[in-house]
């Protein structure tokens, strides 16, 4: 067993932070390399443990010096290059203050949506904080989105704290970049494009999501752009009691979301949709 860790196969721990598998695993950090090798890094153990129920299988899977047999002992087994790492080569690849010692690598997803879904498009546009892409992410798959759109203005959806955020939804919902292809296709298959504004007359529950849809979001700040805002076919709020102008893009998406599986579930649109 070498001491050093030299990425041998085998059951040697790795020690360096020089030794490659550390070095190509960190530089994954990079979005400019996330794209080049079409892979990213989901940490912990609870997220990690989603995407392989989800059907997704690392390229690697690196564990904590000390953890190994606890964690894989969980998974009863996983058919994937696994290296156990010590402490301080493992701290330089985390993103999180309290590494939970348990990190993967997996190739971009490319779910399918479900048999048969009828379309319910989620746009976004200059989502720049990776927490609330995380979690408009996440409140995509609860609601059954079948493709989450998204403009070059907003953040890589690969980043570490959106994948964290996300909860294994990059497992769940396709993704795909808001090009001049994909706002052709919403134009031609989605009839109903609503854009969420807090200033809109018409209150998100009137309409009637149960027909193929897309959900367009824009920043708090700033909004959406002209080129996103063109293809909104109406524009929706959400009622707020006096005195608060605004949602939070995460919740108000999440919000509009659920109003549109909801009428999906039931069969009927709200009174007056």
């Amino acid at each position: 067993m070498s001491p050093d860790g030299d990425g041998r196969p085998g059951d040697e721990v790795i020690r360096s932070v020089a030794n490659p598998t550390v070095a190509s695993v960190r530089s994954l950090q990079r979005r400019d390399t996330r794209a080049r090798e079409r892979a990213f890094v989901v940490e912990g153990r609870r997220a990690v443990t989603d995407a392989l129920a989800a059907g997704a299988l690392p390229r690697i899977l690196l564990v904590r010096e000390g953890e190994r047999l606890a964690f894989l002992g969980e998974l009863g087994g996983i058919s994937a290059p696994v290296r156990v790492v010590a402490e301080r080569p493992f701290a330089s690849l985390s993103d999180t203050v309290s590494p939970q010692g348990v990190l993967a690598v997996f190739s971009f997803p490319d779910p399918a949506p479900a048999a048969g879904a009828i379309p319910l498009a989620l746009v976004l546009d200059r989502i720049r904080d990776p927490g609330n892409l995380g979690t408009l992410l996440r409140a995509a798959a609860g609601a059954g989105v079948t493709g989450v759109y998204l403009s070059a203005a907003s953040v890589d959806p690969f980043n570490p704290k959106v994948v964290r955020a996300a909860m294994g939804a990059h497992f769940r919902v396709p993704l795909r970049a808001l090009d001049g292809e994909a706002a052709a296709e919403l134009r031609r298959d989605v009839p109903l494009r609503v854009l969420a504004a807090a200033d809109a007359p018409t209150a998100y529950h009137a309409l009637d999501w149960r027909g193929p849809a897309a959900v367009i979001v824009g920043s708090e700040a700033e909004g959406v752009g002209s080129d996103v805002a063109d293809l909104a076919t109406t524009r929706a709020g959400i009622p707020l009691a006096a005195g608060v102008e605004s949602l939070n893009a995460a919740v108000a998406g999440a919000v509009v979301l659920f109003e549109a599986a909801r009428q999906r579930a039931d069969g009927r649109a709200a009174p007056g949709g």
